[in-house]
């Protein structure tokens, strides 16, 4: 199949999926192909495997259309994801098509509007904006010099010329607002003030959310009035965080310390942890911490640590049980067991469930079914 004929048929199944039924978006994903926007070497699908549109270009041409995300650029990290693994992170990805599409669907667009774009990346979204809206209301921003300039190459052959400009998008851009709508494949645990103060009243914010890592929800946000603003949430999605001021937290472990207190259980206390659901509603709950997979003899485990790395989790199968350690001065583990208590007794409600308020005092906490029903605060950054 050539690249037209394949872009055609993702399209179709998009839009079969329900996920695409706005004809001016129908319209510009037909008309900006996604492979203009795709490094031909040194891409890497999710799971890794390299891409080359010269050394292998149907493998390159098939991993373009299909639904999942390409990593464009890869940086060293502190420590390696697990045993065996590379000291690499994926910083910036291509989103899956069907992720652009909720994303360009929930931010309702109609001409004359003005949109920043938070993550330049490698463009395509970009182009999909500026098809739709023309250029001069586009607005796009980037953190990363090397991906701008592969961007502003890819949008130029493709005969599109939005604004693109070298700058932090946790700021916005505020020579350029007030926005209409504010849209970011970067995810954010915490809306940045700068998006609010440059967006219009009954404006929209739509980005990733969520206090995992590296998976949340599709969030909708209306800026109201009195610089208040209220979100819903729309399904679960991967993302790449949002850059942020402030020191890069240290690595999930325990750095072998010795635990404060041991606990033996029967019950698997890592089911709830990978489950999305109950994952999603502990990181509402419980303020302040982070997780990871733990990889050992015995199996597979947890790390949890809170952001300071000062107090910690360590979960590992033991024998036909499971051992649980902590130690700090949080007792992590207790506070996740008691949201977990506390979501059953809500009877396990969903993310669509919950939402998101900006109050008045420029406070963010997040709603379950009503914003005047149950909340719990979203943290400051750190």
């Amino acid at each position: 199949m050539t690249a037209r004929e394949r872009n055609s048929a993702l399209i179709e199944a998009i839009i079969a999926d329900g996920l695409l039924s706005d004809a001016a978006l129908v319209d510009a994903f037909r008309s900006v192909p996604r492979h203009l926007f795709i490094p031909e070497s040194g891409a890497l699908t999710a799971n890794g495997g390299s891409l080359s549109a010269t050394g292998n270009p149907d493998r390159w041409l098939t991993a373009v259309y299909t639904d999942n995300a390409i990593v464009t650029r890869v940086e060293e990290t502190e420590v390696p994801r697990q045993r065996g693994a590379d000291r690499t992170a994926a910083t910036s990805y291509s989103s899956a098509p069907t992720v652009l599409a909720r994303m360009l669907e929930l931010a309702d667009l109609a001409n004359g509007q003005r949109v920043l774009e938070v993550g330049t990346g490698t463009g395509w979204n970009t182009a999909l904006l500026a098809h739709r809206l023309g250029d001069a209301g586009v607005t796009s921003v980037e953190i990363d010099e090397r991906l701008l300039g592969a961007a502003r190459r890819a949008l130029r052959e493709a005969g599109l010329s939005p604004g693109t400009h070298l700058a932090d998008g946790y700021g916005g851009f505020e020579e350029a607002g007030p926005f209409d709508r504010i849209i970011s494949a970067c995810g954010v645990g915490r809306v940045p003030g700068a998006w609010l103060d440059q967006l219009a009243e009954g404006g929209l914010v739509v980005c990733p959310w969520g206090l995992l890592e590296n998976a949340g929800v599709l969030m909708r946000l209306e800026r109201r009035a009195g610089g208040t603003a209220l979100g819903t949430f729309h399904g679960g999605v991967g993302f790449v965080p949002l850059r942020t001021p402030g020191p890069v937290p240290p690595p999930v472990r325990d750095s072998g310390q010795q635990p404060d207190e041991y606990r033996l259980t029967q019950t698997d206390p890592v089911a709830p942890m990978l489950a999305f659901a109950s994952a999603f509603a502990v990181s509402v709950m419980v303020p302040n911490w982070r997780m990871r997979r733990r990889w050992i003899g015995t199996g597979s485990g947890m790390w949890l640590c809170d952001r300071g790395g000062s107090s910690w989790v360590r979960i590992y199968p033991y024998g036909t049980s499971w051992m649980i350690e902590q130690g700090g001065p949080r007792s992590i583990w207790d506070e996740v067991e008691e949201a977990l208590a506390e979501w059953s007794r809500l009877e396990e409600p969903g993310p669509d469930r919950f939402g998101l308020a900006v109050d008045p005092d420029g406070g963010q906490r997040v709603w379950l079914d009503s914003p005047d029903g149950y909340s719990w605060p979203v943290g400051t950054p750190d």
